[in-house]
């Protein structure tokens, strides 16, 4: 999601995430580049909520060569929010015929 959309560029917290970088993930906690309520909240992408993106579009041949690239602001509405094991439990579940799944498996290929 954007945190452009909540930081102003110049602030104090612009510039404490530019001396972080990004988020780091540890086997016992999250150190986040910016405060908890943006990382964690509302610039997380969760299943069913809209959120605001900065997104790079691309138009492409079959042969995979780029025609056109475009970058804007959009929202954006994941379907689902789900962990690593769960999404790899909706790809081996050979029962699971569900949109979500299959966008999944499509993945893999």
């Amino acid at each position: 999601a954007d945190v452009s959309h909540f930081i102003r560029p110049g602030t104090a917290i612009d510039l404490e995430a530019a001396d972080r970088c990004t988020s780091v993930y540890l086997t016992d906690r999250r150190i986040d580049m910016v405060p908890e309520l943006l990382s964690s909240n509302l610039c997380s992408l969760r299943g069913g909520v809209e959120r605001f993106a900065f997104s790079c579009v691309w138009e492409m041949t079959p042969q995979a060569e780029v025609v056109s690239t475009k970058f804007h602001k959009s929202i954006i509405k994941s379907r689902l929010a789900m962990t690593y094991e769960e999404a790899q439990n909706k790809i081996d579940d050979a029962s699971d015929m569900s949109a979500i799944a299959a966008s999944l498996r499509i993945l893999l290929n």
